[in-house]
């Protein structure tokens, strides 16, 4: 179907016949320019260009097979005729370069390849190549005799034979795109068999690069392509650059194009994209605009806040966002769930990065308990390391600035992202402090949520429940020496997003003119009810004896003067509609708390 009924603007594109879909889940790029609204990125294939072998490296689930896709529609010779098609109403289709559909491109996808002894590795790679290969085969067998091609029995052996067919018959180069090249090897890492990885790379046991193996040899015959031109191109996408860097010269040619200022914003979505697309959902599916402030505050609180160097703009997750408004169209609402569970960064890396249980519980704590950052130098980004030095000490916030659980805040430090990534905390957090009676802390705060939303419960019931069966049951004596608020603002909020999202959106930090109130639930369209605005101050056991905190029947001024603030800042929004409770709460270590109605 031609898109030449379509409008283009702000770097969207928007298809004008009615209920077209949300592309969560979508990737082939047919398909998504024939069914779906979609932002339009297509400029950066320009750029691009100007490297012939370039790795882009982004956290999973942010968009990265889509580009791989793009790109394929865009080189592949195959699909001159449907060139308009494709790409008629985007910006590269409007001023297209020279290379457009002039190769032979072979694809691979390399998340499918399944982990198992070393042979069984080895075999469903084969398998996967196969597959790719075929694939290939079939689709140019008017250009020439392939069938040698099938007489290949080694990954590399194979991509030689289709080299040889290219150069023997004068056919377009190869433009070789890989989307997840580290996908299975990732896993061999993270389930600690280092000595399958370094197999599977061509190093011995101690880590050396001393041996030829399958994954190696597949890799050096693209680089031997590109040396005599039967490889014109290559793009690669994965999600860490230890496997590229382990490969050593098997892909020594590779070049990391993630952290190109011209190339941030390849996958993800800008603030301004982010409102334009939403804006063409809402008039495409005829929503009601009133749904809409709700929406794009869900979207900034939940997925947005990625930075991928010092000084850059925020980036949204894009993938994330389709889920959510899939879900809005789809159910004509604020959907109930606001955290897609495929998000979530196993624990595994986290258990694995800290190297035992009791320093990964000791990092988790300094994130959810006292909110800390990461001092880091960026330039370190921009260096090659492997696996060694990725698992260093000194490494680990650079390890995990990689999987997308901290982001640049400044130019020397990384932060948590948003109120997804904070909630994968707590939940790291939970599970490395191995608490008992989840089940019955759950049921307890479950119930409370439940009396709040729907049956007249208060906020203080809600604390209760938390603080009874939470804070006070599960956290060790020891650890309330070392808290601070974010422990309270960050549990409190997780513990609310699990049963509350359907009635509230939750913000902590909220930024407003008078500064960061802590803990602000803001009612959704349809709920009458007033939001909730908690400002909490802590006090260690000791600092609460000493200044006979709990009991006492007032709060200090100066807390109550900035809560009182932050309400008239909020107030002073002009889109905000709802009246605003006030609440102060004094935590005394792991005593108790006062509780202040202002």
């Amino acid at each position: 179907m031609s898109l030449a009924t379509g409008t283009a603007r702000y770097g969207i594109l928007c298809a004008m016949e009615n209920k077209r879909k949300i592309p969560y889940g979508v990737i082939n790029w047919a398909k998504l320019v024939r069914e779906c609204l979609f932002v339009d990125n297509t400029t950066y294939i320009r750029k691009l260009e100007d490297v012939d072998t370039p790795v882009f490296l982004r956290p999973k689930r942010f968009g990265k097979s889509v580009v791989c896709s793009m790109l394929a529609h865009y080189y592949d010779i195959a699909l001159k005729d449907r060139f308009d098609d494709l790409f008629g109403r985007t910006d590269i289709g409007r001023n297209p370069t020279p290379l457009r559909n002039s190769f032979l491109v072979l694809t691979f996808d390399f998340s499918t390849v399944e982990v198992g002894t070393l042979a069984e590795i080895e075999r469903n790679f084969w398998r996967n190549v196969q597959s790719a290969v075929g694939s290939f085969t079939v689709k140019y067998r008017e250009l020439a005799d392939w069938s040698k091609v099938e007489t290949a029995t080694r990954p590399a052996d194979c991509i030689d034979c289709v080299r040889e067919v290219i150069r023997k018959n004068h056919l377009s180069p190869l433009y070789v795109i890989i989307d997840e090249y580290d996908n299975f090897t990732n896993e061999l890492v993270v389930s600690n068999r280092d000595l399958e990885y370094n197999a599977v790379c061509g190093h011995d046991s101690r880590g050396d690069a001393t041996r030829e193996s399958f994954f190696k040899a597949f890799f050096k015959s693209f680089k031997a392509g590109l040396a005599d031109g039967t490889v014109g191109r290559t793009y690669f996408t994965g999600v860490l650059p230890i496997t590229l860097d382990d490969l050593s010269s098997g892909f020594n040619v590779g070049t990391v194009v993630s952290l190109r200022s011209d190339l941030l914003n390849l996958v993800g979505f800008t603030k301004e994209q982010t409102r334009r697309y939403v804006d063409d959902i809402f008039a495409e599916h005829g929503l009601p605009d009133g749904l809409k402030p709700t929406v794009l505050g869900d979207l900034e609180r939940f997925y947005d806040g990625y930075r991928f160097t010092p000084g850059a703009g925020h980036l949204f997750n894009s993938t994330i966002c389709n889920w959510y408004l899939q879900n809005l169209v789809a159910e004509r609402r604020i959907p109930w769930a606001v955290i897609d569970a495929n998000v979530r960064t196993d624990i595994g890396w986290f258990r694995r990065l800290a190297q035992t249980d009791a320093r990964a519980l000791e990092k988790v704590r300094a994130y959810v308990e006292r909110g800390e950052g990461e001092i880091v130098n960026p330039a370190a980004l921009s260096a090659k390391f492997g696996r060694a030095k990725f698992f260093s000490e000194e490494f680990f916030p650079y390890a995990l600035y990689y999987l997308g659980l901290l982001t640049f805040e400044s130019r020397f430090s990384l932060k948590i992202p948003n109120l997804t990534i904070k909630n994968m905390f707590v939940d790291y957090y939970d599970e490395l402090s191995e608490f008992t009676n989840v089940d019955e802390a759950r049921r307890a705060f479950g119930l409370a949520a439940e009396a709040l939303a729907l049956n007249g419960g208060t906020w203080k019931n809600l604390f209760d429940a938390y603080w009874l069966h939470y804070v006070k049951a599960r956290i060790p004596a020891q650890a309330f020496d070392k808290m601070n608020e974010n422990f309270f603002r960050t549990t409190f909020t997780s513990r609310c997003m699990d049963y509350l999202t359907t009635f509230y959106s939750f913000e902590t930090e909220y930024n407003s003119s008078e500064g960061r109130c802590d803990f602000l639930a803001i009612p959704k369209p349809g709920v009458a009810k007033p939001a909730q605005l908690v400002e909490f101050k802590y006090f260690t056991n000791a600092a609460a004896e000493k200044g006979k905190i709990l009991g006492r029947t007032e709060p200090d001024a100066e807390t109550v003067e900035q809560a009182l603030a932050y309400r008239k800042a909020l107030a002073r929004r002009p889109d905000w509609n709802h009246p605003i409770a006030v609440t102060v709460v004094e935590v005394c270590g792991n005593t108790g708390y006062n509780w202040f109605a202002l």
